[in-house]
This record gives C-alpha cells, structure tokens and sequence, in this order.
C-alpha cells in the first residue's frame, strides 16, 4: 500500500516540488522549484495554527457566530491566533 501526499507551496501553490533534506528534528524539508522556498509540509506539523487552511476554517466559524474561545477549542489552536486571523 502506498501513502500519496499532495504537497503543495505555501507561497507561489506551485506543486514542482523536490525534496530538501531533513530538519534538526527530523522532519522532511521540501523546496519549491518556482520560487526556491523552503517548507516543512502541512502533515509534519507539530502546531495546527500553523496549518495552511486553517484560517479559512476561523473565518468561516466566526461568520457562523462562533465564539473566540469556542473556535480555539474546537480547532486546538490559541486564543491567540483567532485573534490575529481576525
């Protein structure tokens, strides 16, 4: 069986990816071929505020009336960072 993992960046969404190596903590850097950015991927992430869609899951829970606190709870993410998106 063989895991498939769409890995796209998070700057230009260009999905010419290579692999780059590994970071100090073990995880697999990548680097897009457009724009020479370096990236962990979204499934190596430790913090989900760091995710790429997870603002637009705050955004939509906000226009749902949502609470700050309810969100963050929701989505484990910090208070905090439902604030900054805000």
């Amino acid at each position: 069986m063989q895991i498939t993992l769409e890995i796209k960046c998070p700057t230009c969404r260009s999905d010419s990816i290579k692999k780059n190596g590994f970071k100090l903590n073990g995880k697999q850097n990548y680097q897009c071929k457009n724009c020479k950015r370096q990236f962990i991927g979204d499934h190596a992430l430790s913090y989900r505020g760091c995710h790429s869609g997870i603002t637009n899951k705050i955004l939509h829970l906000m226009a749902r009336g949502g609470g700050i606190r309810d969100i963050a709870e929701t989505e484990r993410v910090s208070i905090g960072k439902v604030l900054r998106t805000l």
